[in-house]
């Protein structure tokens, strides 16, 4: 994946689908400050653990570092610190729940939502009163 693409679900998990065993996220955080740069990470954490993946984040000037399946942060640089970080990863493979469900418990939570806002709209009318 490329920088922001992490953000979206679709296409990790199309990543995952199609064979990944490896997370990967390239990215050139250039114009982040160092919330943003660690909020990508954070983004980074979220996707391994959802598709149980190891994931590694390389950025040319933000934060690098590697993530495991649970989510544990290993060999994270500094922000804008050059460095050369080894580490061996074991390759994943399976499904997990996340990745099997996809966007389904999304699209399922939009629809009782809507039919609860539907339902709360209707005007209720009163039982044995009697306009007069």
């Amino acid at each position: 994946m490329i920088c922001f693409e992490v953000a979206y679900d679709g296409i990790v998990r199309d990543t995952v689908t199609g064979g990944a065993q490896l997370l990967v996220v390239q990215t050139n955080n250039a114009t982040f400050d160092v919330a943003e740069a660690r909020q990508q990470l954070a983004m980074v954490r979220l996707r391994a653990v959802e598709h149980g993946r190891a994931a590694l984040m390389a950025s040319t000037v933000g934060v690098s570092g590697f993530v495991s399946p649970d989510g544990r942060v290993d060999g994270a640089t500094g922000f804008d610190t050059a460095a050369v970080v080894v580490r061996q990863i074991r390759l994943g493979d399976g499904r997990t729940p996340a990745t099997w469900a996809g966007v389904w418990p999304e699209v399922a939570l939009v629809v009782l939502a809507v039919a609860a806002l539907a339902g709360a709209a209707v005007p209720r009318r009163r039982r044995g009163v009697t306009p007069g």
